[in-house]
């Protein structure tokens, strides 16, 4: 009798440093903006209802890599599984989430960047260091909606060279109860 056993093992870091160091690149915008649970091999839609409990705010940096990035991480080498590819991104000055909609008592035009935050605890009005870090950023909502209403936003990245790109979303129905 042959019994086969399988696992994942999730680590949290590279416990042998092996993970290639950060990419440098530059942000040109945001990439797309999607919205947790992920369910059935899909995000939510603007259409979905989801429980707030579930609900997160995600969102897709588009960077683009500088020519010298490329020679930076040898090809023949492989890493470890444990590695996620880390960019560093330097002409970042800041990110916004605008309302384009009233919600949770808030008027259209109000940063709500305060209230989204990461899974570490920061805010996405404070983030200013982008040296190594992911394209992807999710964050959980702090302020209380109106049972099933939408959230809808106006994602901006601002450049140090002060131009701006922005994305437009539209979050599932919140359900509160």
């Amino acid at each position: 009798m042959l019994i086969l056993i399988s696992g994942c093992i999730r680590i949290e870091e590279d416990p042998y440093n092996r993970c290639p160091s950060a990419i440098e690149a530059d942000a040109i915008g945001i990439k797309q903006v999607f919205f947790s649970p992920y369910r059935s091999q899909a995000y939510s839609l603007s259409t979905d209802t989801v429980s707030f409990k579930d609900f997160r705010f995600n969102f897709e940096l588009d960077v683009k890599k500088k020519e010298n990035a490329l020679s930076q991480v040898p090809q023949t080498y492989a890493y470890s599984l444990v590695c996620e590819e880390k960019y560093r991104i330097q002409n970042i000055s800041n990110l916004t989430v605008i309302l384009t909609a009233p919600f949770a008592g808030l008027p259209v035009g109000t940063d709500i960047a305060y209230a989204l935050r990461t899974s570490d605890g920061k805010r996405i009005s404070e983030l200013r260091n982008f040296e190594e870090v992911s394209v992807y950023f999710g964050s959980s909502l702090t302020l209380n909606p109106e049972p099933y209403s939408q959230l809808k936003t106006r994602i901006f990245v601002f450049f140090r060279n002060g131009t701006q790109a922005f994305l437009d979303s539209t979050s599932p129905y919140l359900k509160t109860n």
